[in-house]
This record gives structure tokens, sequence and C-alpha cells, in this order.
């Protein structure tokens, strides 16, 4: 498995010379600008997982050294960690770099390098609409969160609104998205005149 954005000799964007398995050229602005604010909001998941380190190694010393747990560290490590892997998603999808099985890819791209940009066209514009599915459904959640204060936490100990947590995940899908129809564009683009149009 490998993620066709990670050859050596790569160009700015996330693009390599010359790799048959790199990303296509995606020469918009859109492209650019969708990608500077995908790699800002990896840095804040980058920085959750720190928050979410610390919180455990609080938890661990807490109860080793005080016998005394830091509270509700449960219940935000899991609506942390849901939401750390959606602000990263953009990023990744963006640069090339999701976790997909390559074989038969791979193999159709050694031999017909347009029909394959053609099928990873219909594979980013699959990967789009289930996100896109996923933002309907979320939506609500976050409409009903902030209607209903819903909290994270231990009741009476620690409590923290639920509300920001859904909207990185939403943002992380819409963001992802939005990657996916882009990089479906530039595939089928490259289906239809070839890489080097």
């Amino acid at each position: 498995m490998t993620g066709p954005g990670a050859a050596a000799g790569e160009a700015p964007g996330g693009e390599a010379s010359g790799d048959a398995d790199a990303l296509p050229p995606r020469p918009w602005a859109a492209a650019r600008a969708l990608s500077r604010l995908s790699a800002g909001l990896a840095v804040v998941g980058t920085l959750g997982t720190v928050a979410i380190m610390t919180i455990i190694n609080l938890d661990v010393g807490g109860r080793w050294l005080l016998g005394k747990p830091f509270p509700a560290t449960a219940e935000i490590v899991s609506a942390g960690i849901v939401s750390i892997v959606f602000l990263q998603l953009a990023h990744a999808v963006g640069e090339g770099r999701s976790i997909r099985s390559d074989m038969v890819i791979g193999r159709l791209r050694r031999r017909s390098p347009r029909w394959a940009d053609g099928v990873d066209a219909v594979h980013h514009l699959a990967g789009a609409a289930m996100l896109g599915v996923l933002v309907r459904y979320i939506w609500p959640k976050i409409v009903d969160s902030i209607a209903q204060d819903e909290t994270v936490g231990l009741y009476g100990i620690l409590q923290l609104p639920a509300w920001p947590f859904a909207v990185c995940v939403l943002a992380g899908a819409v963001l992802a998205g939005l990657q996916f129809l882009l990089l479906a564009a530039a595939y089928a683009r490259a289906a239809r005149l070839g890489r080097d149009a």
C-alpha cells in the first residue's frame, strides 16, 4: 500500500516530476489555496495529538504519583481522536498519502497510464460523494449539539462542549471532499489530455 504522492523528486504542491505514480498536475489557484488550508488544519490536528498525549500522561502520572487520575480522560480522548483524524484527512488526501491498495491500479498504470488516470478520477469522485454524505449527516448533529448544550466529559467534574469536536469533523470532511473533487478533476484532465498537457 502506498500513497501516490510519496515519491522522491516531488515538485512543489505534491507532484513528483517524472514518476508515473505521482499525482497529476493541479494548475489551479483553488488547489493551491485548498492545499494551504488543509495543511493548516493538519497542524491543528497535530497540536490536538500533543494535547491528547499530555492528558494521557497527566492521567497516568496522576494515578501513579497521587492516586488521582485526570478527570474525564477517556471521554476527551475518544472525542479528540475522531476530530484529529478528520483535521488531518484533507492534507493526506491532497498529498496523495491516503491509504489504498494499488495492486490493480499499479498494473493498469504501467500498461495504460491514461486509463489508470480515468479509474483514479472515478475513485476520487466516489470519495467526494462519501464525504458529501457524511457532511449531510454531521451538520444536523452540530445544530442539535449547540441547541441542547451537549457536553463531553464527566458531569460535575469536567465537561467540555461537544460541538467543537463535531465542527472539526465537519471542517475536515468538507476540505477532504473538496480535495477529492479537485483530484478527480485533475485525474480526468490527465486521462483526457495526458499529463503533459
